[in-house]
């Protein structure tokens, strides 16, 4: 009898074991980075595009990078916005000439209309200023000819209901085949915030409340998944695995991207020998191979931006996730 509970007692401790392991940690495979590349990836690109005449060959030399990289979602930088949502129409006047050249070359690659401003700029509670940009977004995508709308204001966090109305109002003018996407910091599990709290208060921040927010009314959702802060690469790796897991397990309302840096900015927030192409790959890919994660809805990379990128990185980039 006690031999009989012994052996009981150590399968159902090795049972929980084994349902902790795979609910909290997760079994993972052993995957490569081109397994779970859907050649449908993403790129933020500068405001020289449409705001200077570009030559045939410069727009051919960038189409021809994102092709060779599988990249077919490319934000191109339109505004910023103004205080009351609207944008000068004379600094993206080469917008349509750069469109049509682009598109002729390759008509496969979706070109989206970057827009962005620093939050405390842009007063979203007023509905004349929401209504004014959610026109602007029809405008660019009915008349200008971009596939959709890429709103990058930052930062927003889980009250920012204003930010949500403004979603609301865009998606409503803009016709069902123009695609919105949203940029969104890091996520941070409301359990961790409510945990926390007694110890440390964030000012503000992108819980599971937010970011099923937004994505009742964007297609695509990117996590800025840089500026951590973070000094370790394994620490950096880490967070990268983690975001790809909540995040493609949080939501099936909206395509998942996530979003790494190439730039090489030093200051407290960013370290760029910790965060970078290779590192944030490889953490991602951790995410994808875990059992917990949705390969379903991860869309894929996100670089930013395009005008940091050297060769070395997009060699990174090529060695990791595509070959």
């Amino acid at each position: 009898m006690t031999s009989w509970w012994k052996i009981t007692k150590f399968a159902v401790i090795f049972l929980l074991a084994i349902l902790v392991w795979i609910f909290f940690i997760g079994i993972s495979s052993n995957q490569s980075g081109s397994y779970f590349n859907k050649g449908h990836n993403a790129i933020w690109i500068g405001h020289a595009w449409v705001g200077e005449e570009k030559s045939y060959n410069e727009i051919k030399d960038l189409v021809d990078t994102l092709e060779k990289h599988e990249i077919d979602t490319v934000f191109v930088h339109t505004g910023p916005l103004n205080y009351d949502g609207n944008v000068d129409p004379e600094i993206y006047k080469y917008a349509i000439s750069f469109l049509d050249q682009a598109k002729e070359l390759n008509n496969n690659i979706e070109y989206q209309s970057w827009l962005g401003q620093i939050r405390r700029k842009i007063n979203l509670s007023d509905k004349e200023v929401r209504i004014n940009i959610a026109k602007l977004s029809s405008m660019l995508t009915q008349m200008i000819g971009f596939d959709g709308i890429h709103f990058d204001i930052e930062p927003v966090w889980d009250d920012d209901l204003d930010f949500i109305e403004l979603l609301k109002d865009t998606r409503e003018m803009m016709p069902d085949n123009k695609k919105i996407s949203v940029a969104l910091a890091e996520f941070i599990p409301k359990s961790v915030i409510n945990f926390t709290e007694a110890i440390h208060e964030f000012e503000n921040y992108n819980s599971e409340v937010n970011y099923l927010n937004v994505a009742e009314y964007a297609d695509q959702i990117v996590v800025m998944a840089y500026d951590t802060g973070l000094d370790s690469d394994w620490l950096y790796k880490s967070l990268l695995e983690e975001q790809t897991i909540w995040l493609t397990d949080l939501t099936q309302d909206a395509e998942i991207f996530v979003g790494i840096p190439a730039y090489e900015d030093q200051k407290e927030s960013f370290d760029p020998d910790v965060e970078n192409i290779f590192n944030a790959l490889h953490g991602v890919i951790n995410g994808l191979n875990n059992i917990r994660s949705d390969k379903d809805n991860f869309a894929g990379i996100a670089i930013y931006p395009y005008w940091e990128m050297d060769v070395h990185e997009w060699q990174d980039f090529y060695d990791i996730w595509i070959k």
